[in-house]
């Protein structure tokens, strides 16, 4: 194997001047990550038989483990999921100018359909209240995914890990002071 293969990588420790006591180590290490967690393995040169009967178990060993394991997180929706401020991804929380100078809440929703097209709902809090429009949002990311993936997150799970963090964005009210006397009025009685 002259390439070096992808998730495998070579271990040479030797004792030096700073740790004379170092173990030597010598051998492959399979590392594989995926959704968050890190799978690591080692292979031995001594206890395999050598380096190249070594790196032919890590091998294997790592094919295995990538069938077993599920495909790796796409590289767009790792990085939209690193910018959620909610923990859904194509869910948020806004203020919205309604043309008459007043700040509104709302809760936003966005998908793509199968042909690229970029599609969006919003759902005022004003008149369903924060969490029926946390709720109504993810019944309806979560009906827009299903039909085009097939499956999507479970709306409860979406709104427990959401919910939260909205009504942590809307108590901040729209300029980041605190909600408006009238908000909190209305957040006091809805809750």
């Amino acid at each position: 194997m002259s390439d070096k293969p992808k998730n495998v990588f070579r271990i040479d420790i030797e004792p030096t001047e700073e740790n004379p006591d170092r173990h030597p180590t010598h051998g492959w290490q399979v590392r594989v990550k995926r959704q968050k967690e890190q799978h690591t393995k080692y292979f031995s040169d001594k206890r395999f038989g050598g380096r190249e009967e070594a790196l032919e178990k890590a091998v294997e060993y790592r094919d295995e483990l990538l069938e077993e394991l599920p495909d790796p997180m796409d590289p767009v929706k790792r990085s939209a999921e690193a910018r959620s401020k909610t923990g859904v991804i194509g869910l948020n929380f806004c203020w919205k100018d309604d043309g008459s100078g007043t700040s509104k809440p709302y809760v936003q929703l966005s998908w793509l359909e199968d042909d690229d097209t970029r599609r969006s709902a919003a759902y005022s809090v004003r008149k369903w209240n924060l969490r029926r429009a946390v709720w109504k949002a993810c019944v309806r990311l979560h009906e827009a995914r299903a039909e085009q993936e097939g499956e999507a997150e479970e709306v409860n799970d979406m709104f427990q890990t959401a919910f939260p963090n909205i009504r942590e964005q809307y108590e901040k009210g729209p300029d980041g002071n605190g909600l408006p006397e009238e908000e909190r009025e209305e957040a006091a009685a809805q809750a």
